[in-house]
């Protein structure tokens, strides 16, 4: 018996196999996606969403003099870091995120 004979039958037949499970598999898949309809349902959270994200776009800001008072406070090292007042931020950050 020759080896190399029956390690080519057997890759055939494995190959011929691999190529039959697929198409098998495409065809029930391509059936099933015709029958399916697929739906989109948005929630009131993001119609929310989306109009708050237009308000915001309208609104103007203007930090430019506290933040050039901040650099110039920390260019000269008279800026103070209160950590009181960020322990408190980040507790309530912290809180705001439990809520979700």
């Amino acid at each position: 018996m020759d080896i190399k004979n029956l390690t080519n039958s057997v890759m055939t037949s494995r190959a011929n196999d691999q190529l039959k499970t697929p198409t098998k598999e495409l065809d029930g898949r391509a059936s099933t996606a015709k029958n399916s309809v697929d739906r989109v349902t948005l929630t009131d959270v993001l119609s929310q969403t989306r109009e708050l994200e237009a308000k915001s776009q309208d609104v103007q800001i203007d930090n430019s003099a506290r933040i050039a008072a901040i650099k110039a406070a920390i260019s000269d090292g008279t800026y103070q870091i209160d950590s009181q007042k960020i322990a408190e931020k980040l507790i309530q950050t912290e809180a705001l995120f439990a809520k979700a």
